[in-house]
């Protein structure tokens, strides 16, 4: 890194200590009256022909004749090694400009700079270390950039991945994989036909995410669909706990467990269609508590629908209600059936007050909550009072297959 420098450094010295040593030698200049003059007037004189000082002292005179000849010289060399530095200056200035649209080949390329990607990331390093990665984020003031500048190798570029000129730009025929990551389903999908058309060998290697589990099964027949991993990141989730961790409770129980979706947003519907899909028949009435429960609903009537070998209550209002509270209690508790409450509302603070809640007036219910970021002291209030931590992130990386990374 530093020889350029050094070897820059050295001519310089040359040069300057050559046109300095001719000019004490006695040879003049034509516009300059420099034969009788000190040492530092030479001294100036010969730093200024850096800087095409030569123009203005006029060509050498007088004096020896290799002296003369020398001084010729350092009046050529002097301003080709400041040209030299100044052009080396503009290169690496703009060697990163073009690294930025041309990447290196065999590298990776994530959409979005949110907490998947982020977690992707975490679980891909921990395999390879060395393959580029560049991260495409349209939000500059995205907190993701701080945390994905950590990891090696890692390039972080601000634009829109379903802009023709950012795809153009990536070098995606020579990309190793492309996931399609951002909080946008149709940006991704959108990004996804895009990037099918221009470049064709990367069917079958891209990932896109979408997070409504509605609009992924409306989309699910189409050509970018087939030709593409679409995934949704709750669905993961939901599946491994559904068919992990309650399952083995339903069975366990002589009676049909009562349910309790504390937060019907996306990861709630997709608990719910988990256990339609993967444990029927083994639960009782479910409660659907949010304060948007009703459109949740709605939206869950048209895509997947509700199974009819359950009873559903629908409670709207804050999880952190005490009315809500007692209205959930006595909508599944008046058989005396312990419940199962899963809380998974979309803020984990909201969650931990909720489930410390729930602990207290359900001490017989299992209570599992979600987060999605590891928190030790979240895991260590919910064990102590009873409950059951699991973290969202880890779901979703384990569900995700080893071959995307």
């Amino acid at each position: 890194m530093w020889r350029p420098f050094f070897s820059r450094g050295a001519a310089f010295v040359i040069v300057y200590l050559a046109a300095l040593t001719a000019l004490s030698a006695g040879v003049g200049v034509s516009e300059r009256d420099l034969v009788d003059a000190g040492l530092f007037t030479r001294a100036y004189y010969a730093l200024g022909l850096f800087v095409l000082g030569g123009l203005d002292l006029g060509t050498p005179t007088g004096g020896p004749d290799v002296a003369r000849t020398v001084l010729w010289i350092t009046y050529f060399a002097g301003p080709l090694i400041t040209a030299s530095a100044i052009l080396e200056t503009a290169l690496r200035l703009l060697v990163p400009l073009a690294l930025r649209v041309r990447p290196p080949s065999d590298h990776v390329v994530i959409a979005g700079a949110g907490r998947l990607s982020l977690m992707y990331l975490q679980e891909f390093r921990k395999r390879d270390r060395r393959r580029s990665v560049i991260v495409i984020e349209k939000d500059r003031n995205h907190p993701g950039f701080g945390e994905l500048r950590n990891y090696d190798r890692v390039q972080m570029l601000r634009g829109d991945i379903t802009s023709d000129a950012v795809l153009r730009g990536l070098n995606l025929p020579e990309a190793h994989r492309v996931l399609l990551l951002t909080g946008d389903d149709f940006a991704n999908l959108d990004a996804a036909a895009k990037i099918l058309k221009l470049a064709p060998s990367q069917a079958g290697r891209i990932v896109a995410h979408v997070s409504e589990l509605g609009f992924m099964r409306q989309t699910a027949n189409s050509s970018v669909a087939r030709d593409c991993e679409v995934f949704n990141g709750h669905e993961f989730a939901a599946t491994r706990l559904v068919g992990e961790h309650l399952a083995a409770r339903f069975q366990g129980t002589p009676y049909r467990d009562p349910v309790v979706l504390a937060g019907f947003g996306r990861f709630g519907q997709t608990v719910l269609h988990q256990l339609q899909k993967n444990a029927p028949g083994m639960f009782g009435p479910v409660a659907l508590v949010d304060e948007r429960v009703r459109q949740s609903v709605r939206l869950f009537e048209e895509e997947p629908g509700f199974s009819d070998d359950y009873d559903r209550v629908v409670v709207k209002g804050d999880l952190l209600d005490p009315e809500v509270i007692r209205e959930i209690g006595s909508a599944v508790g008046s058989d005396g059936d312990s419940p199962v409450i899963i809380v998974g509302s979309g803020d984990d603070a909201t969650n931990l007050h909720a489930a410390l809640a729930f602990c207290e007036s359900h001490p017989d219910a299992l209570v599992i909550v979600r987060s999605f970021r590891t928190s030790p002291f979240m895991e260590e209030v919910l064990r102590e009072a009873g409950a059951h931590p699991f973290n969202l992130g880890e779901l979703i990386v384990a569900g995700m297959p080893e071959s995307w990374f």
